[in-house]
Order: C-alpha cells, then sequence, then structure tokens
C-alpha cells in the first residue's frame, strides 16, 4: 500500500530546514513570551492601582492619628488621676513622643515612590525580573512598618490589602524575566 522512499539531503538542505523549523518555534515563543508580558503587565497595573488607593487612605487617615491618640490618653488619665493636676508641659511631651512614634510619612513617601519606581521598571525595556523582586521586598517592608506605627483599625485595614496585593504581584514576578 505505501512505499517508503528515501531520498538523500544535502547538509546544506537539512540545515535549511532545520533552520527554518527553529526559526519559528523560536518567533511563536517570542510571541507568546509577548503576550504573557502584556498580560502581567495589566495584572501588575490593576494590583498597583489597588496599593496606591489603599497608600492613599493611610496618608489621608495618618494626619489624624495623633489627635486621636492624645484624646484617647487624656480620657484613660482622667479616670486614673482624678483630682491630680496634670503638668501640661508634661502632656505635650508624651503627646509629641507619641505623634512621632505613630508618624509614617517617610513610609508613605518610599512605598510610593516604590510603585512608581516599579511601573516605571515594567514599562521599560530592560529585563527587570531581580529588580522588580528586589523592590516587593521594599514595599512589603514599608507597609510593614506602616502597620505598626498604624495604630488604627482602617489603617490596619489598608495594610492587609497592600500586603495581599504585594503578595500576589510577588507572586506573578516569578513569571517575569
Amino acid at each position: 500500500m505505501f512505499t517508503w522512499e528515501h531520498s538523500a539531503l544535502s547538509d546544506e538542505e537539512t540545515w535549511g530546514l532545520v533552520k527554518s523549523l527553529v526559526g519559528k518555534a523560536c518567533d511563536n515563543m517570542n510571541a507568546m513570551k509577548a503576550r504573557e508580558g502584556t498580560a502581567l503587565a495589566k495584572d501588575f497595573e490593576l494590583r498597583l492601582r489597588l496599593v496606591r488607593e489603599q497608600l492613599d487612605l493611610v496618608i489621608e487617615r495618618a494626619p489624624l492619628r495623633p489627635g486621636e491618640a492624645k484624646e484617647r490618653l487624656m480620657s484613660r488619665l482622667k479616670p486614673l488621676l482624678a483630682d491630680v493636676e496634670m503638668d501640661p508641659a508634661r502632656l505635650a511631651q508624651e503627646v509629641a513622643l507619641l505623634a512621632d512614634r505613630l508618624d509614617c510619612t517617610e513610609e508613605c513617601v518610599r512605598l510610593s515612590a516604590h510603585v512608581d519606581q516599579f511601573r516605571s521598571l515594567i514599562e521599560g525595556p530592560e529585563l527587570a525580573g531581580r529588580k522588580l523582586n528586589f523592590l516587593l521586598q521594599e514595599m512589603n517592608r514599608e507597609v510593614n512598618t506602616i502597620g505598626s506605627k498604624g495604630n488604627d483599625v482602617g489603617m490596619a485595614r489598608a495594610v492587609i490589602i497592600m500586603k495581599e496585593e504585594i503578595e500576589r504581584i510577588r507572586e506573578q514576578v516569578q513569571n517575569a524575566e
């Protein structure tokens, strides 16, 4: 039914066929990587936007914290000290210390800069996988510090969301070059 005809190809003809097949395979792989890269970039942008929205909430909420801490301190001290006169200078000193411990301005500024740098790296032409991974570690560090300084339910919620999104980005960065 079938007959097998074996025709000998020259080395040049064989190399031409192999070269053509390898070229097509490389082109297909590059097209697939480009599609995947575009999808990853969209996902990164979505998650970075969520991080930025939560950071904006923290930035909005953070200046209110020292006043609230002062109120809380006063409400706790009044029943304890009852008839004892409070030294206004000492109280001001304690409030200043509290305000300093609650201040997360530096961390917010750095996190914002990291988000901007992350965006520029994913939009840039160079391979940035390792840089992105390092940036995510720094972003996570800033979010952790904001969380420890925040001492506030609203800020804690924002920190949790930011940490979740940073972790999701980190998982995806493992697929980036």
